[in-house]
């Protein structure tokens, strides 16, 4: 492989990597702050497939011989912050699902934006991409209802 496709494909692994550690971060923040057991198993669910995807992503990484960059820090302290701010001021489930809704609607942008920068050959790692950005346009939709 050449080293400029290596380099998009790797790029791509990380933003996608990045995308579902943070939405799985987000989850784990806020799951504790949930009242409705509905939405609560709804976010479960979500927090299986990210899980899953972020198994799938660090074997393509591994066959790369790539370690995936991870969310940092600084942006994992300042989004639980954030978090536990907004849910200690108002926790109602409407609430909770418009967070969980503009952080997801961000993750769609973000992986659709990023797909377009790194247009990797990777047939894999595109087929994960796409999935990431279905599945998160499904969980968009299904919070919908929690408004």
């Amino acid at each position: 492989m050449e080293k400029e496709e290596f380099e998009i494909t790797t790029k791509l692994i990380d933003e996608a990597y990045k995308n579902v550690r943070m939405a799985s971060f987000a989850i784990d923040s806020i799951i504790t702050k949930i009242e409705n057991k509905e939405l609560e198993n709804l976010l479960r669910k979500q927090n299986e497939f990210y899980l899953n995807i972020t198994t799938k992503l660090e074997k393509i990484s591994n066959d790369y011989k790539h370690t995936p960059v991870d969310i940092n820090i600084f942006l994992k302290g300042t989004s639980f912050a954030s978090i536990k701010m907004k849910t200690m001021i108002n926790n109602e489930t409407a609430t909770l699902a418009t967070m969980l809704i503009e952080g997801t609607t961000m993750g769609i942008t973000e992986m659709i934006k990023s797909q377009n920068e790194h247009p990797s050959k990777s047939k894999e790692l595109l087929n994960i991409t796409n999935q990431i950005i279905s599945a998160e346009e499904d969980f968009v939709e299904s919070l919908k209802k929690f408004l």
